[in-house]
């Protein structure tokens, strides 16, 4: 077993998964801990194969995200890429993950092969509604390349870009936080933050996720909170919102992020060390079973 060390962190969906369901949490982060290894135990092995399970809607956000990563690369490369080219290989990439995910190829490799939740599981998507997945991936993109939000991505100079879907992390209070923040560039004083979404999402978790950004804003370059726009682009309705960043917001993160991490360590049976034991994080039997990735371990189906 590698002796790569399992070291505690924090990030939004991280702290999504702990409020969801505790046992969740306990699977996603410790019991399915050295999956990779061809040595791991039969049960840790199902669960980091499980761990690495997405849906639907998961893979086609996935998916976008990358093809719009590639197009503003290859932008700053100097390299405009059409539409056609770039739709060419959203279907390229659709086609393949949809194959090895239906063969189940990605119970050889869970981490870099795709593995949708509806055919690990068997569920009965009909060709029509399949067909209606890819369409949205197409009308995402499609938006996009379109979008005043990308007019203003080629008009922003190079140099003034700063980060394009780079994962990012920061000290707090002596714990990791992990981010991924999808574009950001600097305008004269201020630093605005985009994040892509290509579905529906609540306003209290979009806030934290948005204040997390700006809380690394403020740790890299010391400006003031009110010199950081943030902005929401919904591609798939092709919608953007403008957030409001202050300070005010600032030491609310603070304290929710405080909390979070406390409720978590809470739980574990030695802190100093990051280990759990699964009898300490309970199970939440509800609403989210039925889409959970580890109802089969749960819940025996």
């Amino acid at each position: 077993m590698s002796d790569f060390k399992n070291e505690f962190s924090w990030s939004k969906s991280r702290d999504d998964l702990f409020n969801k369901c505790k046992r969740k949490y306990y699977f996603n982060h410790y019991g399915s801990w050295g999956g990779w290894d061809i040595n791991a135990l039969e049960k840790t092995r199902e669960l980091y194969i499980l761990k690495n399970l997405i849906s639907k809607e998961m893979w086609i956000g996935q998916v976008v995200h990358n093809i719009i990563k590639s197009m503003l690369f290859q932008l700053k490369l100097g390299n405009e890429v059409s539409l056609d080219y770039t739709l060419k290989l959203l279907r390229e990439k659709l086609n393949k993950d949809y194959y090895n995910s239906i063969t189940k190829q990605y119970k050889k490799d869970p981490k870099r092969i795709v593995g949708l939740f509806e055919h690990e599981y068997d569920l009965l998507i009909s060709k029509d509604e399949w067909g209606e997945v890819f369409k949205k991936a197409e009308k995402c993109i499609i938006n996009f390349y379109n979008s005043d939000v990308y007019r203003k991505v080629k008009s922003t100079l190079i140099n003034n870009w700063l980060f394009l879907e780079d994962f990012l992390n920061f000290d707090f209070e002596n714990t990791k936080i992990y981010l991924s923040i999808d574009f950001a560039i600097k305008e004269g004083n201020n630093i605005i933050l985009y994040d892509w979404k290509t579905g529906r999402e609540r306003d209290t978790d979009r806030n934290i996720q948005l204040a997390c950004y700006a809380l690394f804003i403020l740790h890299r370059w010391d400006i003031p909170p009110e010199k950081i726009i943030a902005k929401v682009y919904n591609i798939a309705i092709d919608k953007e919102d403008g957030f409001v960043i202050d300070s005010k917001l600032i030491s609310k993160i603070k304290d929710y992020m405080r909390k979070s991490i406390n409720e978590m360590k809470g739980l574990l049976k030695d802190k100093e060390n990051n280990i759990a034991i699964e009898e300490n994080f309970s199970l939440n039997e509800g609403q989210f079973c039925s889409w959970c990735n580890f109802k089969k371990i749960c819940l025996g189906k």
